[in-house]
């Protein structure tokens, strides 16, 4: 297939709606998030005496209830913060594919990968997310490719 070449800029908003529906899609996410809800609605329930679990007030039971559900947001704070960190990401970058790998350029960056280093593939909503390592890739808008583009990159990155 000849080279093509497409523009993406990730704004904050797509990054934590990607962020959020990646999450939500791991089963432990969704289990912490029910033993939060739990746990909150069983410290709800013990002061009106409909049942006394509890003998003391739970401030433990409070506290991890609070934490699994805010998890996922602190998780994608940290992934904000990471994002806004670099401001090389905030810009535009152009991605040009070919039959050996793609390129990246950025304002302030170049990348080049080949397809043999990409580990695997994720496709979340309308974007195409191509890791490079266990917890780092390139987000692509699927919207910006034609469907034989996209067939072309789904051959070439297997979902491992």
């Amino acid at each position: 297939m000849e080279d093509f070449s497409i523009t993406v800029r990730l704004t904050e908003k797509e990054y934590s709606k990607i962020m959020y529906s990646g999450l939500y899609r791991k089963p432990g996410m969704v289990v912490t998030g029910i033993v939060g809800i739990f746990l909150i609605l069983s410290t709800i329930v013990d002061p009106l005496k409909i049942i006394a679990p509890f003998p003391d007030m739970p401030y433990v039971e409070i506290v991890v209830g609070l934490l699994g559900l805010l998890l996922p947001t602190l998780i994608v704070l940290m992934a904000l913060k990471q994002l806004r960190s670099n401001p090389g990401f905030q810009h535009e970058m152009v991605y040009t594919f070919s039959e050996e790998g793609f390129k990246i350029q950025g304002n302030t960056f170049k990348g080049e990968f080949q397809w043999a280093h990409i580990i695997k593939r994720k496709e979340i909503n309308k974007f195409l997310i191509l890791y490079h390592s266990k917890r780092m890739g390139n987000f692509i808008d699927k919207t910006k490719l034609a469907d034989n583009q996209l067939q072309f990159i789904r051959s070439k990155v297997g979902r491992k």
